[in-house]
């Protein structure tokens, strides 16, 4: 079952932030049992070169696979739709207005109410291959989550949240410390950012859309879980490595009694 599928149940996913470019490392995380990967081009060490590469394998796995593009551009996250990731994580969105850009740009031109949905143009790559794709299929599969990381965006989250089209919302609680003026703090030391957090997971789920949270690891994706949060990044592919590689450095040191 796909992340959007879960959703639709009123389930929740779970999930991998990838900053790494390698295919194969990329491979090896969405075959690991995680919901969906992230596809960090924002801050990681991907580009388009290496993203036209690791979604080509990512197709594979099953596992559902979204792109965090660099800023919210209609060329971007256009190009990473036709390069068949399933939807796009949208950063810095900070009102109504650029939500609207995000959730247009994910989608082709179609009536609903009235009015087009969406303004994506017609380009996909692989697919070509095969028979072309249905656009209003591609319309409701696609995902678009948008981020709400600075004091700006807290202040118009009701507005950000009543989007049409928009799948969820993307809490990213260290950036969100940083915009409220307590960088450096988390949910565990500050009440003022434990409560902000919990604002918008409340307007998210009260709109009826996702609230995600980008989390340090299993404690704190239960804590949120528990608080409202159906999407939940549970750690970085670089810390994850990092980490293993440590551990078995220091397990083989202490069994071998090496100093």
């Amino acid at each position: 079952m796909g992340l959007k599928e879960t959703w639709r149940d009123g389930g929740t996913g779970i999930g991998l932030w990838c900053v790494i470019s390698d295919p194969a490392v990329l491979e090896i995380a969405a075959r690991a049992g995680f919901d969906y990967v992230t596809v960090d081009m924002q801050h990681g060490l991907n580009n388009w070169g290496t993203v036209n590469h690791s979604l080509r394998v990512l197709s594979t796995t099953g596992t559902t696979v979204l792109v965090r593009v660099p800023a919210n551009r209609e060329e971007y996250i256009t190009r990473a739709l036709d390069l068949c990731a399933a939807g796009v994580v949208v950063p810095m969105i900070n009102t109504a207005k650029y939500a609207v850009a995000a959730v247009t740009a994910c989608r082709y031109p179609a009536k609903v109410e009235g009015r087009p949905l969406g303004n994506r143009s017609f380009g996909p790559i692989w697919a070509d291959l095969d028979d072309l794709p249905d656009t209003d299929v591609a319309n409701d599969n696609a995902i678009c989550v948008v981020q709400i990381e600075t004091a700006t965006a807290v202040e118009n989250v009701e507005q950000i949240v009543r989007t049409p089209g928009l799948d969820a919302v993307y809490i990213g609680p260290y950036d969100l410390a940083l915009g409220i003026g307590l960088g450096g703090q988390t949910y565990r030391e500050s009440y003022v950012i434990r409560d902000t957090i919990q604002k918008v997971i409340d307007a998210a789920n009260a709109a009826g859309i996702v609230a995600a949270m980008h989390c340090d690891g299993p404690e704190m994706a239960a804590y949120w879980h528990a608080h409202g949060a159906r999407m939940l990044t549970s750690g970085l592919d670089s810390t994850v490595v990092n980490t293993a590689y440590r551990n078995l450095a220091n397990d083989v040191r202490k069994e071998a009694k090496i100093d």
